[in-house]
């Protein structure tokens, strides 16, 4: 009779468990991975991921967020181009990003270090699009961090340009 008093206690037991933990579960988002080509990988100190190496995303993931235009010059081109992405801010909340700088990795391995506070502080893009056009590797592409230069001249100085990354690969968040 002890017996099955015990096992009765430890069966309600795992009941209870599991019925505390329910509101947990639903909560919890499921981040599926993309379906077409990786463009971007953000690693890191993120709460949210969808494949091993972090959060992995394509490019019709990154359409899906609100896009942003900004009309620019920059330190690669003279005159003022249309650039068109989402925020980088936006993303780095999806993610769940915990950090105060991000490493910012382009496919020819060049490195840029930004502070959060520049995509708190600005409107700072990761342009997909250049001018209406998809933004190839050929051509600063596939994903260029863009500032908004020709409206904050207070940006206009080398170590802005300098996190002005273009063919974006990978950001990190320490």
């Amino acid at each position: 009779m002890v017996y099955a008093s015990l096992e009765m206690t430890m069966k309600f037991a795992w009941q209870i468990g599991i019925l505390a933990l329910l509101p947990t579960l639903c909560l919890a988002q499921i981040y599926p991975p993309p379906q077409g080509e990786v463009l971007l990988t953000i690693s890191g100190n993120i709460d949210n991921r969808n494949s091993p190496d972090g959060f992995v995303l394509d490019r019709e993931t990154l359409t899906s967020f609100e896009q942003v235009t900004i009309q620019t010059d920059n330190h690669v081109v003279a005159s003022v181009y249309q650039y068109q992405g989402p925020r980088l801010s936006d993303l780095l909340s999806y993610v769940g990003a915990k950090g105060s700088e991000l490493i910012v990795i382009a496919w020819d391995d060049y490195v840029a270090n930004i502070p959060i506070e520049d995509v708190t502080n600005y409107p700072v893009i990761l342009a997909t699009h250049e001018n209406g056009k998809v933004m190839t590797i050929d051509d600063k592409g596939p994903l260029f961090v863009v500032y908004p230069f020709s409206d904050n001249p207070e940006l206009r100085f080398d170590l802005y340009y300098n996190r002005s990354v273009w063919q974006v690969r990978e950001i990190k968040v320490e």
